[in-house]
């Protein structure tokens, strides 16, 4: 079940923060426009309303994970940062003299939010952002990246199946760049750089056939690297109605989609490309 949100102020109220913060703070700014609130809703369904210990909210859970990636921070660094710190104890909603959840609550609500929800809550702050106008869908980047598994190598041989990690796959930044991990595949909104969706597969996927996934269908033009340039990918932007600005390979044969690619807005868009890189 969820513990109810006190509705008394602590001894100091808000005073201390009002008089610490400053209107400027990056965190204060965020607050004003972005409401977290809709996590607790989004949760809802993952608590159980009559028995069980009380749980923080889900949104102060959500903000806590939020700051601890902001900050690059481990689970026990951020709780003691949130504890000591007031510009982030006053951005999860704690009163001055509370404490706040423990690393261990932070893990089992990590486990309890599932990939399933964690998307939910990511699709609603794309939207959020949307509706701020932030993101303009003028031209989404289509990129991926390689993310490093959290193992020895050296230890695993050149065997995925002797590590502890059992999702991790061998794959290639360059032919010559080889890497034990994942890959982040993502849509980026070039005029912003927020990302606005994301797709992780193990190291070995290929690029190219990871793209219907990925790509933004709210987009008015696509643009991304030769290693997405197949025939399938150029029909699928077609038939969602947006253009297409994969940069071809050298040996294309295809003479039409050779003049496309010679069009001012095709070479402009593409030449934004570099952008996701970063």
């Amino acid at each position: 079940m969820m513990r109810a949100k006190s509705s008394q102020l602590s001894f100091y109220g808000n005073h201390i923060y009002d008089r610490v913060i400053p209107e400027t703070h990056f965190l204060k700014l965020l607050d004003k426009v972005v409401d977290f609130s809709f996590v607790n809703e989004l949760c809802r369904d993952a608590y159980t309303p009559d028995f069980g210990r009380p749980a923080y909210e889900p949104e102060m859970m959500f903000k806590i994970l939020f700051l601890q990636f902001l900050y690059d921070i481990s689970d026990r660094r951020v709780e003691e940062e949130v504890n000591f710190n007031l510009v982030l104890k006053w951005f999860v909603g704690l009163t001055i003299d509370e404490s706040p959840p423990d690393s261990s609550s932070l893990t089992r609500f990590r486990d309890r939010l599932g990939e399933e929800r964690f998307v939910q809550i990511f699709n609603q702050i794309v939207e959020l952002a949307r509706g701020k106008s932030l993101i303009s869908d003028r031209l989404s980047i289509v990129d991926s990246t390689h993310v490093k598994a959290k193992v020895d190598t050296f230890k695993i041989k050149g065997n995925p199946d002797a590590s502890p990690d059992k999702d991790a796959r061998y794959g290639y930044k360059t032919k010559q760049k080889p890497f034990f991990g994942y890959k982040a595949h993502a849509s980026m909104d070039s005029d912003s750089e927020l990302i606005t969706k994301l797709e992780t597969t193990p190291g070995n996927a290929n690029d190219g056939k990871e793209f219907p996934r990925v790509i933004d269908s709210k987009a008015n033009t696509v643009t991304a690297d030769k290693a997405y340039d197949t025939n399938k990918n150029h029909r699928l932007l077609k038939r969602k109605r947006i253009t297409s600005a994969i940069i071809t390979k050298s040996n294309r044969k295809c003479h039409c989609l050779k003049r496309h690619q010679m069009k001012p807005e095709i070479i402009v868009a593409q030449r934004e490309r570099p952008k996701v890189d970063r």
